[in-house]
């Protein structure tokens, strides 16, 4: 009897809570039902709908250059550190994008050794006698013999940042004690092989606070790509360039400004007159009365769109510059045989894209890159 009792009780239990899980699942599917609660769904189901939206352009067209600033060795460098003006340090060698080796332990053969910098260097025949440029402003202190490099350039850039820049020939610009601008040319690669060395090349080596650092850090190497002979750089005449502009009444007829236009041009190997003229076509050249020619200067190439809103606000000169240069060398690939280079900076066949909306474009851009060219004659 009292095992039977102890059954009924247990069974009674059993049933108890059978009935107090299905009130929870009644309680819950209530719940669930409740307009209160499917509006809050759909509203998180619509807002997560739109940041996927508002994301999804960036993640698609974003540049993965502008994405990445980490360097990892033998590929994928990116500077990560700008000059106290805010703009890029100055590649040394614009003419070579070529590393032969990097910052770092590396294998010389018999063993590994610590080397202190990076070299540039593209073969002999690309690489002697080509020009070297001061990553950025400051004091040279070493313009001679230096043991190991043979000829050497030492820059001091203030705040315990040097530059050294090694293995050069004896034709120099600059002596002991001369003040340089950032992107200056300071000398030129040497012949064969200058002090301890295998070949032609240039040793770039920074040191902060006395300590070696990986260049790759403050300096990239540019994107040279196949870009046509017409479009190479070639230095502004500062002095010609000042007079073509001023009697169209430019406000870009400065020479802060045209010596930031030339230094981005020459990172890129891009001839800054093609960046003065495109800006005569997008801007007219920003004439001086303009209400907004303040701000124009800073953007007058138009990148991310316009001068005057979005990322296109915020840039500086220099910075915009180097980005319109860089989107010339991307447009310039794939030239076919017998097209204009200019035109196809805005060709609708073009599968890197086109520059302007206006397929005229390039006509105006020729026009003013002759007449810019013609000026220095």
């Amino acid at each position: 009897m009292e095992k039977r009792m102890k059954n009924e009780q247990s069974a009674l239990h059993d049933v108890n809570t059978t009935i107090r899980t299905i009130k929870r699942i009644s309680t819950l599917i209530g719940l669930l039902t409740s307009p209160y609660v499917l509006i809050a769904i759909v509203i998180a189901a619509i807002g997560g709908l739109l940041l996927i939206v508002s994301f999804l352009p960036f993640l698609i067209f974003a540049d993965p250059d502008n994405l990445r600033t980490e360097y990892s060795s033998g590929v994928g460098y990116y500077a990560t550190q700008l000059d106290s003006d805010g703009t890029l340090y100055q590649w040394p060698v614009p003419s070579i994008a070529t590393i032969s080796s990097y910052f770092g332990e590396r294998d010389i053969g018999e063993g590994t050794e610590s080397h202190g910098g990076i070299d540039i260097a593209d073969g002999a025949a690309n690489t002697e006698n080509q020009p070297i440029y001061a990553m950025a402003a400051g004091t040279v202190i070493v313009a001679g013999a230096a043991s190991g490099f043979g000829q050497a350039i030492y820059i001091d850039h203030g705040e315990g940042l040097i530059t050294k820049y090694g293995h050069l020939s004896t034709v120099m610009d600059v002596s002991v004690g001369d003040q340089v601008l950032k992107g200056q040319r300071i000398g030129f690669i040497g012949a064969g092989k200058v002090g301890r060395s295998t070949g032609p090349h240039l040793h770039f080596q920074v040191e902060l606070d006395g300590r070696k650092v990986n260049p790759l850090i403050y300096v990239s190497p540019p994107v040279m790509g196949n870009v046509p002979i017409a479009f190479t750089y070639h230095p502004l005449n500062l002095d010609a360039m000042i007079t073509f502009l001023k009697a169209r009444n430019s406000a870009l007829a400065n020479e802060q400004i045209l010596s930031m236009i030339d230094r981005a041009g020459r990172s890129q190997n891009i001839d800054p007159h093609l960046l003065l003229a495109i800006t005569g076509q997008e801007q007219s050249f920003v004439p001086a009365n303009h209400p907004h020619a303040s701000e124009i200067i800073r953007n007058p190439w138009n990148v991310f769109g316009c001068w005057c809103s979005g990322k296109g606000a915020t840039l500086q000169t220099e910075e915009a510059a180097a980005i319109a240069a860089k989107t010339i060398v991307k447009l310039s690939q794939g030239l076919p045989a017998g097209r204009d280079p200019v035109q196809w900076l805005v060709a609708r066949d073009n599968p890197s894209g086109y520059y302007a909306s206006d397929t005229g474009w390039w006509i105006g851009v020729s026009k003013f890159f002759k007449a810019l060219l013609e000026a220095e004659e």
